[in-house]
């Protein structure tokens, strides 16, 4: 595969052991420091904060990155939601890519010495302070608190007895918050960038090109396909925002594993990467690969739908490079 993209590892000795964050990032990992309230086992600094959640120990870590993207703007923070675990020790890698057909807000993603853990990162730009303080800060606590519910819908999909009611997340039996105006909202901006795109008050479908001056499958050209649906319950999470994006390329299922696995590890190392808050996967017994996440109720926003399609829309192009042409 071609890693053209920056990864953190390329960039880790611009980290300053004695770096301090700024006020506004400080005020949103206070804030986010709030969901381990009552936890006397957390560990909370400016910087990073650990804590307890379903029996296992999340972290949620901010790092100095200082970097130009390729389109000119400034990253100048990542924050690391990251959550340990070891159900899944007996499993191949290339099998997490099954696991994480039920990501919620992270991925399983196994290391270079063979751990696993959830993972979910976000790049911070310099210019974000409003986005940072009322979009990113809210996402990143819960994301973190639900961290654990995919691999948990995964471990137990056979099971009948556990179900959305087990969790009884907020809202989780309401219907989806995401409603016929947060999808015009997205398919409006969208059209705006030149995607085909349509709106229906359960859902969103976009076209992002997969190559040069692609618009669409119905007149033959090669896209990828974003689907975000407000009808699709998580078996686990209950209601709320469901979304997947296919990529148009026809693998081998060892392959479309093997692809899932290293875009994953690639996402979740990279600096220039669009907000990972789901997993790549791949159907079992199927060539397909793609990424999927679900934001149960009690994380919605309005203009979050358009968030997570432009992401996507950004993801399929990292896609393109990383697998390259096939």
């Amino acid at each position: 595969m071609n890693t053209s993209f920056e990864t953190t590892a390329t960039v880790s000795a611009r980290y300053a052991s004695d770096w301090q964050p700024r006020p506004e990032l400080v005020a949103a990992m206070r804030q986010i420091a709030t969901i381990a309230e009552g936890d006397e086992t957390a560990v909370i600094t400016d910087q990073e904060i650990t804590f307890e959640n379903q029996g296992h120990r999340t972290t949620i870590s901010v790092a100095k990155v200082d970097l130009e993207t390729v389109d000119g703007f400034w990253i100048s923070e990542r924050i690391r939601i990251c959550t340990p675990l070891e159900v899944f020790s007996h499993y191949n890698e290339e099998h997490l890519a099954v696991v994480n057909m039920f990501a919620t807000t992270g991925a399983v993603v196994r290391d270079a010495e063979g751990g696993d853990a959830i993972v979910s990162t976000l790049p911070v730009f310099d210019v974000d302070t409003e986005a940072l303080a009322d979009l990113y800060t809210p996402m990143v606590a819960r994301a973190a608190l639900l961290h654990l519910v995919g691999p948990m819908a995964a471990a137990h999909c056979n099971s009948e007895d556990v179900g959305p009611a087990t969790l009884r997340l907020p809202a989780w039996d309401q219907p989806s918050l995401w409603g016929a105006d947060d999808f015009e909202y997205a398919k409006d901006r969208l059209r705006q960038q030149g995607f085909y795109c349509n709106a229906s008050p359960s859902g969103l479908t976009v076209e992002f090109p997969w190559e040069v001056g692609a618009c669409s499958a119905m007149i033959g050209d090669c896209t990828s396909l974003l689907q975000v649906r407000a009808d699709m319950p998580h078996p686990l999470a209950g209601n709320g925002l469901y979304y997947r994006l296919d990529l148009p390329i026809d693998f081998s299922e060892e392959e479309a594993m093997r692809c899932a696995a290293e875009l994953n590890r690639f996402e979740t190392e990279g600096v220039d990467t669009p907000p990972f808050f789901g997993a790549w996967c791949c159907n079992s017994g199927s060539g397909t690969l793609s990424f999927v996440g679900f934001w149960p109720n009690l994380m919605y926003q309005f203009g979050t739908a358009a968030n997570i399609a432009f992401w996507c829309g950004s993801r399929s192009r990292i896609a393109r490079q990383v697998i390259g042409n096939r």
